[in-house]
């Protein structure tokens, strides 16, 4: 199963992340760890996994490799604003596009994490 975290975390605790995975790994620990998205803010992370969005990417998920404008009208949305949003998720690497321009999810799990701890 490849999946894919979102979090949200401060900047010192992305860079203490960082600087662990690097000893780890410097250490000959070179066990894959689970990829994850760090969002500053819960704000952050809410404004850019809108309930459209987390929508578009289950829909999506289940169609398997669609071309934009028929996942526009599986959306029952305008053409315009889903590329808006496939862009944005294109960008964090949640959706992937193939040679003939269909989009995929490449995730078959997308988690996203927020504890009282991280949004403080």
């Amino acid at each position: 199963m490849s999946e894919i975290i979102l979090h949200v975390a401060s900047l010192d605790a992305f860079f203490a992340h960082a600087l662990a995975s690097a000893r780890r790994i410097d250490a000959g620990d070179y066990t894959p760890e689970t990829p994850r998205i760090g969002f500053q803010s819960i704000e952050e992370l809410w404004r850019t996994m809108s309930p459209e969005r987390w929508d578009l990417l289950e829909k999506l998920q289940h169609a398997g490799p669609t071309m934009p404008d028929a996942l526009a009208q599986r959306l029952g949305r305008d053409a315009d604003m889903v590329a808006a949003d496939v862009k944005e998720l294109s960008w964090l690497g949640l959706i992937e596009s193939d040679e003939e321009g269909r989009l995929h999810v490449p995730w078959s799990k997308i988690t996203a994490e927020v504890s009282i701890a991280n949004a403080a």
